[in-house]
């Protein structure tokens, strides 16, 4: 992976005496834009046989209509790299990239990951992005009719943070017949699951918002259990079918819009035929929103990571937001250590080897199907800390930002209520700005060596928490 653009420069500056008007807040927990900017940006990245294919055109124009008033739209044609000169001029929020299945291939995944960081003159991702396909254009389509949606309820498959649902069932992938059960707030830890949970993941389903798996999987089929003998979910025929290992096979059909976190499964996310899992989930379980590694998993920073952003800061983030932050931290993580290894410093501040090379493998593969202007957070909850951006303008037309952190219980309010996965917590502390920015110079704050770019802040939470106290940085920009 090639690091050669060089990160923003800010300059510091003294604190000035500034004649401040007009003060606007902006939440972790309530982000909004600020009325008196002009619209953002939503682009679609279509390709030529979607944009002259009467049935997935229909996808381009139903998102055309949807954010018409809302953001500034634009269609952009994918038949070669110049799409994201394009998408550099009209530099939006966010980018749909709306593909046919055969096109969501490995190598376009990476093109992605890698043009829209290189939007600016930064190292990091410069739109919050996803990519909508489906087995045909009418599933694509039903991607774009998605509805605002606040998760709580959930299907964990993987052991997961149920504290922040209302109800959730947890199967135990590693002990035969545990799972937790929470109804109405209640929550139990029962011994009594079935041998194999193949029919019973598959009900779960029908009232489950968000999904979580892990396991074994391919692109084709997923091991439901994986220290013991469970069934299979298959993509089989333009079909889901659920095979048990103790019983007949049954086609798998559920119901009411859902998130598939597939954080610790390999290939779920590659599509390397229409009878793919990820389509037939898609098309078959109303799957709206996918996240999960085109390749086999072994690192899990990226998969597992949009856990600690998405589930233990509820309300903070939706799942696009919580895919972009996360890559952002990776990325973070890569910079730091390639400067540090340019200034020859001591092994000691360098990344293990095997984990800036986990870090590389994980960047580019993994990829979020649905719409990502989807607002489908988690039910805003006490999440450990709270964080808060304010601004101020300046009669000479510049904002003055303030970003604080207050952590309620010192460094234990980092502390994930469920660490289960890969390369689990330690993820910065992550605040999207409301609106692009531009000039950025800090005030005050340099302590805690804060990485500000145009629509992002991200502040390392070692050099964020000294003393239990609260951070606190304030800048100005254009």
């Amino acid at each position: 992976m090639s690091f050669s653009s060089r990160s923003k420069a800010f300059s510091v500056i003294a604190a000035a005496c500034l004649l401040l008007t007009c003060s606007t807040a902006f939440t972790a927990d309530n982000a909004q834009v600020d009325s008196s900017s002009s619209k953002q940006g939503y682009a679609i990245v279509a390709t030529p046989s979607v944009l002259d294919d009467a049935d997935w055109n229909k996808v381009v124009e139903a998102l055309q209509t949807k954010y018409a008033d809302e953001f500034k739209v634009d269609v952009i044609k994918w038949d070669d790299d110049s799409a994201f000169d394009k998408l550099r001029e009209v530099f939006p929020k966010y980018a749909c990239f709306v593909v046919k299945p055969e096109e969501a291939t490995v190598e376009r995944l990476a093109t992605v990951w890698n043009k829209t960081r290189e939007l600016d003159d930064d190292p990091y991702g410069d739109v919050i992005w996803a990519i909508i396909t489906g087995y045909d254009s009418a599933d694509a389509l039903r991607l774009t009719q998605v509805k605002p949606m606040t998760v709580e309820s959930a299907c964990g498959a993987t052991s997961i943070a149920s504290k922040y649902f209302k109800s959730c069932v947890v199967f135990d992938e590693g002990k035969k017949n545990h799972w937790r059960v929470k109804e109405d707030g209640k929550e139990e830890d029962r011994n009594d699951a079935p041998d194999d949970t193949t029919h019973a993941i598959a009900e779960a389903l029908n009232s489950a918002q968000l999904f979580v798996t892990s396991g074994h999987a391919s692109e084709n089929n997923w091991s439901i259990g994986y220290a013991y003998k469970n069934g299979f979910f298959v993509a089989q025929d333009g079909k889901l079918i659920g095979a048990p290992s103790n019983d007949k096979p049954f086609l798998v059909e559920a119901s009411g819009s859902k998130i598939h976190l597939a954080c610790g499964n390999c290939l779920w996310g590659n599509i390397n035929k229409r009878d793919c899992m990820v389509l037939m989930m898609i098309r078959h379980a109303n799957v709206d929103m996918f996240m999960g590694y085109v390749v086999p998993t072994w690192f899990g920073y990226m998969g597992w990571g949009v856990m600690d952003y998405y589930v233990e800061q509820p309300g903070r983030f939706t799942v696009a937001e919580a895919f972009y932050a996360n890559n952002q931290a990776l990325m973070n993580l890569l910079v730091n250590d390639k400067k540090a290894r340019e200034n020859n410093a001591p092994k000691s501040e360098l990344l293990p080897d095997m984990k800036r090379e986990g870090l590389e493998y994980d960047a580019n593969v993994v990829v979020l199907y649905g719409d990502p202007a989807w607002q489908n957070a988690l039910a805003v909850q006490e999440s450990g800390w709270k964080q808060s951006l304010e601004s101020e303008k300046a009669e000479d037309g510049s904002t003055v930002w303030t970003f604080t952190v207050d952590p309620s219980v010192g460094d234990e309010s980092f502390k994930l209520a469920d660490a289960n996965g890969s390369e689990r917590s330690n993820r910065p502390i992550f605040q999207l700005l409301p609106n692009r920015v531009s000039n950025v110079e800090i005030i005050e704050g340099q302590e805690y060596e804060p990485v500000i770019t145009d629509n992002f802040i991200l502040v390392s939470v070692s050099k964020a928490i000294v003393d239990n106290k609260p951070c606190k940085i304030k800048f100005l920009t254009k």
